[in-house]
């Protein structure tokens, strides 16, 4: 049975239960309804001259609305290209330039922060559109075209779900840092992600009664991927809220309590945030409510899992996965857990660790992690040739390093790529460097990722400046320029400066090394 196929089935067998909930304004929608706007959506898009394979560019926060349009661009065959409102406008000028889209939904906010972006924009059309569920965008209200629910009530639906859909087509192209300064899109396909879902959710067990609680960005991945597909693959349903964080954070139990969620989906980052609470809160329900928890997207230290789980009561089953594979291994109920293992393969994934050399290692040995997988992406767009050369006749090569136990479980141990990740999120070490630079003052720099508590990694600079410069340049002055050029998530919260820059036998900055002085917090750093 095709993949397509089943998701119609799903619709049609649950057309009668619910499917989302937004814990803001407490709205449901079933399953049935959420299938009718949609179509509706899908015939607004086709009478714009939208169609298989074309872009469509997305910017706003998480909502209904967003989640109801990116279905209807799978009804479509249609190519989503989320952009985060967080991302600098850089980044939205590249994404645009590269996509080259008719279309683009925004919401007020996001369309007058990019605004200036937007204009050199002219063969784009921009529909903003104000959610039920974004104060944000009621400051501009005046940039609205689109009366999202007024116009739904005269929309022609197309006549069939996912009628121009193809498995063999790209249905989102996820942007994500690699090697290179700029984002890189991966193109993954319609038959990849739902097989994968699918595979997914058997082998956790996910079903009818699985509640998820989507508190991750619907423009990253795993907000739309993780917490939007899979809750309907699944056949369960879905709790849509505001991304975690702030305000948000201290209500997340009492949501968690009050809309029954069984099923919560975690990254290093959200499990160290939520133990930061207070622990003054009666939390013994989540013992018998939480069916499974789910960690992925960035390693996760052991100690913390214990801490959390201790502290919470309930188990979490990490997995491992990549933008260009999607999920490859978990762990799930009744398999034993031993300490930082990611479980073994998903059916149909090969996992093997291979030398420098790419031959294959025995059990126990570490390397670096090469995967084949039948959900693998159908390539990189705007990729630099570094990342081009992963693609193998022998499989992907994931620059993860690991070893494989006796058992066959996935042991992730750190990674070969110059990739910081914070939060969950994907940093270019070297788009921050070309910055820097810039600067008349800097001789030398490497920027690297730091320990960090909550984010797992924070973004830090170090600094060799020309001796003209010494003692007439600062840090401020340095994080002013970046500041400038990218979003904030992205720059770097210390720079350090040093008298020379330890390097490797080739001339390389050794990132090794100054990472591990800067860790130690010895004196290394002069200046």
């Amino acid at each position: 049975m095709d993949e397509l196929k089943q998701l119609r089935d799903i619709f049609a067998r649950n057309a009668e239960r619910t499917l989302f909930m937004d814990a803001r304004d407490q709205e449901e929608m079933t399953y049935g309804q959420f299938l009718a706007d949609s179509l509706k959506l899908a015939g607004f898009l086709r009478q714009k001259g939208l169609g298989p394979g074309d872009p469509v560019v997305f910017s706003m926060d998480n909502c209904l609305e967003l989640a109801a349009l990116y279905l209807a661009c799978m009804h479509l065959g249609a190519l989503i290209v989320p952009i985060n409102p967080a991302l600098h406008s850089n980044d939205f000028r590249r994404i645009l330039e590269s996509n080259r889209p008719k279309t683009a939904f925004m919401t007020p906010d996001v369309r007058a922060r990019v605004d200036e972006v937007l204009q050199e924009q002219t063969s784009v059309e921009i529909i903003c559109l104000e959610a039920k569920v974004d104060p944000a965008g009621r400051n501009a209200r005046d940039l609205i075209n689109f009366d999202f629910h007024q116009e739904l009530g005269r929309l022609t639906p197309m006549d069939a779900p996912f009628a121009l859909a193809d498995e063999r087509s790209v249905l989102i192209r996820t942007y994500t840092s690699g090697t290179t300064s700029s984002p890189k899109g991966v193109d993954i396909l319609y038959g990849g992600l739902l097989g994968n879902g699918l595979a997914f959710c058997r082998r956790l067990g996910l079903g009818w009664d699985s509640r998820f609680y989507n508190v991750l960005p619907m423009t990253y991945l795993g907000g739309f991927y993780n917490l939007m597909l899979i809750p309907i693959l699944a056949e369960g349903s879905v709790v849509l809220d505001s991304p975690l964080g702030g305000a948000s954070l201290y209500g997340f139990w009492a949501n968690v309590q009050d809309f029954q969620i069984n099923t919560l989906w975690f990254t290093a980052t959200m499990l160290s945030l939520l133990m930061s609470l207070p622990d003054d809160e009666d939390l013994s329900f989540l013992k018998d409510q939480i069916k499974i928890g789910l960690c992925g997207m960035a390693p996760l230290s052991v100690e913390i899992k214990k801490r959390f789980e201790q502290r919470f009561g309930f188990n979490l089953y990490e997995n491992y996965a990549l933008s260009e594979t999607t999920f490859l291994t978990t762990n799930h109920p009744g398999l034993p857990y031993k300490d930082g293992s990611s479980g073994p393969p998903l059916d149909g994934v090969v996992v093997e660790i291979v030398d420098r050399d790419r031959r294959p290692l025995p059990p126990g040995q570490e390397g670096e992690i090469r995967v084949r997988t039948p959900y693998l992406m159908k390539g990189y767009s705007g990729a630099a040739d570094s990342d081009q050369a992963n693609l193998t006749e022998d499989g992907f090569l994931t620059g993860d390093l690991g070893y494989l136990d006796e058992d066959g479980e996935l042991f992730v141990t750190g990674r070969i790529k110059d990739v910081i990740i914070r939060g969950g999120i994907n940093i270019s070490p070297l788009g921050i460097e070309e910055i820097l630079y810039e600067h008349e003052a800097v001789e030398e720099t490497a920027v690297l990722g730091l320990p960090h508590p909550i984010y797992g990694e924070e973004v830090a600079a170090v600094v060799k400046v020309r001796p003209a410069f010494k003692g007439k340049i600062t840090a401020e002055d340095l994080k002013a320029l970046v500041a400038e050029r990218i979003a904030h998530f992205q720059r770097p919260k210390q720079i350090y400066f040093i008298d020379e820059m330890p390097k490797g036998v080739t001339g390389k900055i050794n990132k090794n090394l100054l990472r591990q002085l800067l860790v130690e917090k010895t004196d290394p750093l002069g200046g």
